[in-house]
């Protein structure tokens, strides 16, 4: 992203390129002193970017190192988006309350709490486009269509929502049903340093997104960037072997987990705690053979009577033994010789080769 500085309207003007370090940047603002007019601070006046970016910025100071930072990550951020993106960005700077660089970047931070209809930059096209999606608050019928008042629509809506029109497109924040459904996900994400910038990546990512964090980054490989921090808000992460994650193991663990079921979930954890995988790479090979374990009864006395059905009582039978077999004992012996382990996640075990009865390198046992 490049900036335009300069200390008055019609005066001299230096371009900068971020990210860049302040001791590249401070030179360039001696040599604007010197050939400025006009006196005072020298401020943003444009960037290489959407029009409205500068006026959001122009109150940075690029005399001190922290907003000279701020600059250099928003930079690294934006350069890395789509053109949609950076749509989407323009109207949600326009849409909210942005006082500083702060401001922007929480905007940036967020930008996925906003939706970008494209093509509507009127009231009369946004009632237009409400209708047709069946989203205005009355379901009108196909034969008043001609005779609707969009602009009125649309004014109406604009009025209890919010957002901005830009020239591209409608920008406003999602409703609350969208962000909820989105805030019940689990963040499995990490933050990637460069030399030149910081990234936040969601995983499993696109080919698309992987594009734009290597722009971001100014990288040609991702797999050159530093995790600085990892995001996995599942209740099994602190059972992986952070200090081994790679950025390709993430990304084949995120893709398993994103394909999951809840009990497949749970199975997952009981597992990790199980094997205790040694690496990152471990325990993506356990999730990728997750079909070779189970969870069990945690009862000794329902896996004592299960073990019996297996056997070929019926539930006659099981019935006429109540009160003459002691299930929890028969259900104890049964789980020892399966291998079954219980877990904080609930008692599993493998089914292709059971866990030796005793060995703590597995996890815990059976008592």
């Amino acid at each position: 992203m490049d900036i335009f500085v300069s200390k008055g309207e019609h005066d001299h003007e230096v371009c900068i390129r971020l990210p860049a370090a302040p001791d590249m940047i401070w030179p360039m603002l001696t040599e604007l002193d010197r050939c400025s007019v006009s006196g005072g601070p020298a401020k943003i006046t444009g960037t290489s970017l959407f029009l409205n970016l500068a006026q959001y910025i122009s109150g940075a100071d690029l005399e001190e190192e922290a907003d000279i930072r701020r600059l250099n990550v928003l930079a690294g951020m934006v350069d890395g988006m789509s053109v949609k993106d950076q749509q989407l960005l323009s109207g949600a700077l326009d849409a909210e309350s942005v006082n500083g660089l702060d401001d922007v970047l929480r905007v940036v931070y967020s930008l996925g709490q906003y939706e970008f209809i494209e093509g509507v930059t009127t009231d009369k096209e946004l009632g237009g486009w409400l209708v047709e999606h069946g989203l205005a608050e009355v379901d009108f019928p196909k034969d008043t269509w001609p005779y609707l008042d969009y602009a009125g629509i649309g004014r109406s809506y604009y009025a209890d929502h919010g957002g901005a029109y830009t020239p591209s497109g409608y920008v406003k924040r999602r409703e609350a049903v969208q962000m909820q459904a989105e805030e019940t996900r689990p963040t499995f994400a990490l933050t990637l340093v460069s030399p030149t910038s910081t990234c936040r990546l969601g995983l499993p990512a696109a080919d698309d997104e992987l594009e734009q964090a290597k722009r971001a980054l100014r990288l040609d490989d991702l797999g050159s960037a530093v995790i600085k921090n990892v995001e996995i808000d599942y209740p099994w992460a602190h059972l992986l072997d952070m200090d081994s994650i790679t950025l390709q193991d993430a990304h084949i663990l995120a893709k398993c987990v994103q394909e999951m079921t809840a009990q497949e979930l749970r199975v997952f954890g009981a597992v990790l705690e199980a094997e205790q995988p040694s690496s990152f790479s471990d325990a993506n090979l356990t999730a990728m053979y997750l079909d070779d374990y189970e969870l069990v009864e945690d009862s000794e006395r329902e896996y004592g009577r299960e073990a019996l059905r297996k056997a070929g009582a019926d539930d006659e039978i099981l019935d006429m033994l109540d009160g003459f077999t002691d299930f929890d004992a028969l259900g104890r012996s049964e789980m020892e010789a399966d291998g079954v382990r219980e877990t904080s996640f609930g008692h599993v075990r493998r089914l292709s080769a059971p866990w030796p009865e005793h060995g703590p390198e597995m996890g815990q046992t059976m008592g």
